[in-house]
């Protein structure tokens, strides 16, 4: 018999019963891993990862940490060990994967106490990701991936003390690299559910703007401006509602006034080429009506001081007929 087949029955054995066997220990019994004692216990094993993780040897220690719990699922050590895992590689700097192993820990054990730290780390790989990704890789960006991690803070921890500046740092993203649509979700969702937010009242002021900057792509659809003057006025009213915030947040206040007054315009020039259409194709009383609607909504714009010369000029036209 070869040495290979009087190994066999052996090995067989060991195979079927290696269920029974934690990972490590049934590959040193295999003969395919050398003894160590850093695998004596689930003791020794996080004692000696921690002395790793210490030293900043984050490879090592996060190997160590993952064979812990995961080849001694019931140890008490486990928990401690899933968390310290996905610090190494966030030590590591490698945060997909460290987001991964965050999201999954927290799935396992909700009631950890290291949940605060791992919402910090969340907002922070999930705000660094976001500035990092501006530049991207060979062309590529993926400030994306931030947002999602943001994103994820937000549902997982809708209580939490980073929910609302997670809110703000992805909207704030958004509206500066154009992306509007998005930032006004954000936004709308800082309003809604966290109005006692130290960022409630300047999230409105950008919602506003965010309104504002709107492409809706057709020149007479006014709905995303007549959204955008409802945001400034409010912010005005609950700015001048306490003499103190007013006195406080004066610029702001006169900022947003000025602002308010260009969505005004704007309005208002929509409907002056609404009644430039009307005229056009043949309904005069439509074009007219539409003037006066303009005078009427926004009296104090330069639009309106032109409709009002021009429905002058209609009642002239009309008394000499």
């Amino acid at each position: 018999m070869t040495a290979m087949n009087a190994r066999t029955p052996l090995l067989a054995l060991l195979l079927a019963t290696g269920a029974l066997l934690p990972g490590c220990a049934l590959l040193e019994t295999l003969g395919l891993r050398d003894p160590d004692p850093a695998y004596a216990s689930p003791e020794t094993m996080y004692d000696t990862a921690r002395a790793h993780f210490q030293e900043e040897r984050w490879e090592d220690a996060e190997d160590l940490f993952g064979d812990l719990w995961r080849d001694h699922p019931d140890s008490v050590l486990a928990p401690d060990a899933r968390f310290y895992e996905a610090e190494c590689r966030y030590g590591r700097g490698k945060f997909d994967g460290a987001f991964e192993l965050y999201k999954s820990f927290l799935d396992a054990h909700p009631y950890s106490p290291h949940i605060p730290l791992v919402q910090r780390r969340i907002y922070d790989m999930g705000t660094f990701t976001i500035e990092e990704g501006k530049d991207g890789f060979l062309g590529l960006t993926y400030s994306d991936q931030g947002v999602a991690m943001l994103d994820y803070l937000v549902s997982a921890f809708p209580h939490g003390d980073l929910a609302d500046d997670a809110l703000v740092y992805a909207a704030d993203h958004e509206w500066r690299t154009g992306q509007h649509l998005r930032a006004i979700g954000h936004l709308h969702d800082l309003i809604d559910y966290y109005p006692g937010s130290e960022w409630a009242l300047e999230g409105r002021l950008r919602l506003a703007r965010a309104y504002r900057d709107v492409n809706r792509g057709t020149l007479y659809d006014a709905d995303a401006l007549a959204r955008s003057k409802a945001q400034y006025l409010a912010y005005i009213d609950i700015v001048r509602s306490d003499a103190a915030r007013e006195r406080e947040y004066a610029g702001l206040l006169e900022q947003a006034r000025s602002e308010l007054a260009e969505v005004e315009e704007r309005l208002a020039r929509k409907m002056l080429v609404a009644a430039d259409y009307y005229e056009r194709t043949g309904e005069h009383e439509a074009a007219l009506a539409e003037l006066r609607n303009l005078v009427r909504d926004h009296p104090g714009t330069s639009a309106a001081a032109e409709a009002r010369t021009r429905l002058d000029e209609a009642a002239a036209d009309g008394g000499s007929r």
